[in-house]
């Protein structure tokens, strides 16, 4: 699992502003950062450094037409980081399911021989 790419993924989902930009650009399957500052009610420094933090974590994706920077939303990035963690949270549940969580603190605590 790449932890690091799996924490910005989620980190960036963890704001509100960017959920709301996820949804209105979902909604009308491509937009311009110009159409996301009329409807955000935000300065474009600000959208833009969650634009960014989206970006970075590889759920918008973005193509040039014209003077316009059309971004939408990688779906798949998305969908791809529960499941990549619910998989890993199966996987070693049911390994340490085979585990004695007490046996091991036992072991742990007796006392190192003289």
């Amino acid at each position: 699992m790449d932890h690091r790419r799996l924490a910005r993924v989620h980190g960036a989902l963890a704001n509100e502003v960017r959920l709301q930009i996820i949804e209105l650009i979902s909604a009308h399957s491509e937009m311009c950062v110009c159409e996301l500052v009329d409807q955000l009610a935000m300065s474009q420094a600000n959208l833009s450094r969650h634009v960014g933090v989206l970006r970075d974590a590889g759920i918008l994706r973005d193509r040039k037409v014209g003077t316009w920077v059309l971004l939408r939303v990688d779906e798949d990035a998305i969908a791809a980081a529960p499941g990549e963690l619910l998989e890993v949270v199966r996987r070693n549940h049911q390994d340490s399911s085979r585990e004695d969580a007490v046996k091991r603190l036992e072991a742990r605590c007796e006392p190192a021989p003289v």
